[in-house]
């Protein structure tokens, strides 16, 4: 499974470059990225799900890990350019309320990283 990485001031952009579900496979890869670059010292991270078609429980699973894991380093994760199908998981799971999430990586890179750290959800 293949990851982009884009690193924007303090903030790691993580994108899946091609399309995917994020179950199985690719919800490991990114649970593996993301290990990795908070093990190398980076705690903001801007989630591109704009290629990720659907999402299962294992996909929501690393999600919120991750966002507990970074929160507790005293970072973030902001989810951005999420897709239709994966958007209406996070609202039936009612998880929209627990992440940061905005309609671009644009947008998502507007709010800084102490913002994103602050979300109301945080904590």
């Amino acid at each position: 499974m293949e990851l982009s990485l884009s690193r924007i001031g303090a903030r790691v952009v993580v994108a899946f470059p091609r399309r995917v579900d994020l179950e199985d496979e690719s919800a490991e890869a990114f649970k593996t990225c993301l290990k990795a670059l908070v093990r190398d010292g980076d705690r903001h991270v801007v989630m591109d799900l704009g290629n990720v078609g659907f999402v299962d429980s294992l996909g929501l699973g690393v999600l919120i890990s991750a966002l507990k894991v970074l929160r507790s380093e005293g970072g973030s994760l902001v989810l951005a350019n999420v897709s239709e199908p994966v958007e209406a998981v996070l609202r039936i799971t009612r998880l929209v309320r627990v992440f940061d999430v905005h309609p671009t990586v644009v947008d998502a890179l507007s709010v800084s990283p102490e913002e994103a750290a602050a979300h109301p959800a945080a904590g």
